[in-house]
């Protein structure tokens, strides 16, 4: 034990040189802490001002936006004005719009854009009557409608009259005579002599005549089951009516049956008309039937012939 203690005591014994080198290394120790103390509080740092720099970064950006937006409106301001100044000079001739091919739109000249509109339109179903038509065509304008209004060719509507009289004189030139044949007198054997009227159209005129009460159009001949336009319009030169005889349903006195017996009046316009007489008592007159909306318009001019007041 007294050997170690000697141990730890020369361990610690210093000579005068060793002893003058820790002083010196406690003070230099002491000096470095003093001055990383002090030195903060004798020397004060002063922020950098940046705000002059941040002023020049942001008037750049909005003289950049600035020039952005100029150039922006003026090439916007040149496409406008080139659009509105802009003039279309077409080389019409004579054509008429419906149904008129895309191509010989564009051969004229029309925008495409233009033409575009315009199938659209007819594509939706509608079409051009009259000249003036064509102006209700989105884009199409004053300017370019003067151009096109004197070319513009659109054949009237042919009148079922006018089919009839073509027709005839078609098949005129074809054979000398030409049967007519009254449709509310002629017989079912009288019907087989028309050319396209076999046994069962022959059938059907005369059964349909029955229900109707007579016919009072040749048009009505359409409305027979399974005749299409083709066959209608070829019978049409042989067919005429020169008396409308038609049995009128007086409306103030038929009962149910009779009334719903018309091809034109199905169960429930039946309901409706006898009810309402049994509201009013009796029909003053046929004119009630539309304007107390028993019956539409069409329906009324349809049903008008086939019915009386007594």
């Amino acid at each position: 034990m007294q050997s170690f203690k000697n141990q730890i005591k020369t361990f610690f014994n210093f000579n005068k040189r060793q002893e003058r080198g820790a002083f010196v290394l406690i003070v230099l120790i002491i000096l470095a802490f003093g001055i990383d103390l002090l030195l903060p509080k004798i020397i004060k740092e002063e922020p950098f001002d940046f705000s002059s720099t941040i002023a020049e970064i942001e008037a750049w950006e909005a003289s950049a936006v600035k020039e952005t937006s100029q150039k922006t409106f003026k090439s916007k301001t040149k496409i406008s004005n080139k659009t509105e100044n802009e003039v279309i000079i077409l080389t019409p001739f004579e054509f008429n719009p419906n149904k008129f091919p895309k191509d010989r739109w564009l051969e004229m000249g029309m925008p495409e854009s233009v033409v575009n509109t315009i199938l659209k339109y007819e594509s939706a179903g509608g079409s051009f009557k009259k000249v003036d038509d064509l102006q209700k065509i989105y884009g199409l304008t004053d300017e370019i409608f003067a151009q096109l209004k004197d070319f513009i060719q659109i054949p009237p509507k042919e009148t079922l009259k006018e089919t009839i009289h073509t027709l005839a004189v078609s098949l005129t030139e074809e054979s000398e005579t030409i049967i007519l044949l009254d449709i509310n007198r002629a017989d079912s054997v009288d019907l087989l002599q028309v050319r396209g009227i076999g046994p069962f159209y022959a059938g059907q005129i005369v059964k349909y005549r029955q229900r109707l009460g007579g016919y009072n159009s040749l048009e009505q001949i359409k409305e027979l089951y399974k005749m299409d336009s083709s066959r209608f319009f070829t019978l049409l030169p042989y067919l005429t009516f020169k008396d409308t005889i038609l049995n009128r349903i007086d409306i103030n006195t038929a009962d149910f049956k009779t009334v719903l017996k018309h091809p034109y009046i199905d169960y429930e316009t039946t309901k409706k008309i006898l009810n309402h007489r049994n509201r009013l008592g009796r029909y003053a007159g046929l004119y009630q039937l539309k304007k107390d909306s028993i019956l539409s318009d069409s329906l009324f001019t349809k049903l008008k012939p086939y019915l009386k007041v007594d």
